[in-house]
């Protein structure tokens, strides 16, 4: 059995940024969700203790769907033993219906059906399997209208 070396947090952080800006022109957001995703590192301060651990962005919502008329503000923490503990996402808004998503916006990974956190995967993982969860009918149709109410989280 082959023995997986732990890569540092700081470390995975840096490639996740890397991959986040598109460096060298290599992401981690793909196939149909490629373009339609985008996230970064928020604004460091000096009183950040921690600057690569808040990242925020959008996400697109499904084109031909109601839900592709809307812009989907999240933040991302990463919690210190990342990547062993998975990002902590919030969305921030529209409100979104979505049994992964409570009803001040944190997303229950374990509640997003197919998928499980594992140190190997990115951040992006976990945005393409919101966005792929958007796909659900109530969920859109919902989301839509209450956008236009202007509800958020």
């Amino acid at each position: 059995m082959e023995k997986k070396i732990k890569i540092p947090r700081s470390f995975k952080l840096l490639e996740e940024y890397d991959y986040a800006v598109g460096k060298e022109n290599k992401t981690k957001i793909t196939g149909q969700h490629k373009g339609l995703i985008n996230y970064g590192l928020m604004d460091y301060t000096r009183e950040s203790k921690d600057p690569l651990g808040s990242w925020r962005g959008i996400i697109i919502g499904i084109q031909g769907k109601q839900s592709g008329e809307l812009l989907y503000n999240f933040e991302v923490t990463i919690p210190n033993n990342y990547p062993d503990t998975p990002p902590i996402v919030r969305i921030k808004g529209p409100k979104m219906d979505m049994p992964a998503i409570d009803s001040r916006g944190y997303v229950n990974l374990s509640r997003l059906p197919g998928f499980s956190w594992a140190p190997d995967k990115w951040i992006a993982d976990v945005l393409m399997e919101i966005r792929k969860n958007m796909n659900n009918p109530n969920c859109l149709r919902t989301s839509t209208q209450r956008a236009r109410e202007g509800n958020y989280f």
